[in-house]
């Protein structure tokens, strides 16, 4: 194997396990006291897949400001998405 095809295993290889941490901490027995630390945990965790995929599998690591650009377009659409949890949790709270 070439360092390239080294590369992608790991990578996949990380992306897998990314996967399994998603798979435990997605998991709806959880409980509704700590939906937003367990969204906070699910955000990051695509996050890092996210960025991995980018910088790895669409050779992004070579052009540092166009995976800084992606990066922050998809921290902003998690953010988005932990946001509205977060609202929704409030808006129980109180009705």
């Amino acid at each position: 194997m070439n360092s390239s095809e080294i590369r992608l295993v790991r990578a996949w290889a990380v992306l897998m396990a990314l996967s399994l941490a998603l798979a435990v901490a997605a998991e709806s027995a959880r409980p509704q006291k700590a939906l937003l630390a367990w969204v906070a945990v699910i955000a990051a965790v695509a996050f890092w897949k996210a960025r991995i995929v980018l910088s790895v599998y669409l050779d992004l690591r070579r052009a540092p400001s166009a995976l800084s650009g992606f990066s922050l377009a998809i921290a902003v659409i998690l953010a988005i998405v932990a946001a509205s949890f977060a609202l929704q949790a409030f808006i129980a709270a109180f009705a």
